[in-house]
């Protein structure tokens, strides 16, 4: 049984950000997955490169009920300190 699994008590999951490439939603990913949210990644539709290659922009989805608090982390996590060299 998936977390994201549709029904009338669980709505459709929803975007908490979007990535440039498959590297990046793996990070965002990650961010999340360290705050115990589950997440998954949605190509745009019409990219079949993106599955050979890994390239191309992602869509970060999570189960609705964890939005506000997804979208806190991340913000959170971009108003950070920049790492030293960038």
């Amino acid at each position: 049984m998936s977390i994201f699994k549709r029904s009338d008590s669980h709505p459709e999951p929803v975007e908490v950000a979007f990535a440039a490439n498959q590297t990046e939603a793996d990070l965002i990913q990650g961010i999340l997955r360290e705050e115990g949210i589950p997440s998954m990644t949605k190509k745009p539709n019409g990219s079949f490169l993106t599955d050979l290659f890994a390239i191309g922009p992602r869509h970060v989805v999570v189960p609705a009920s964890a939005e506000e608090k997804a979208k806190t982390i991340l913000e959170e996590a971009e108003a950070a300190e920049p790492l030293p060299g960038e």
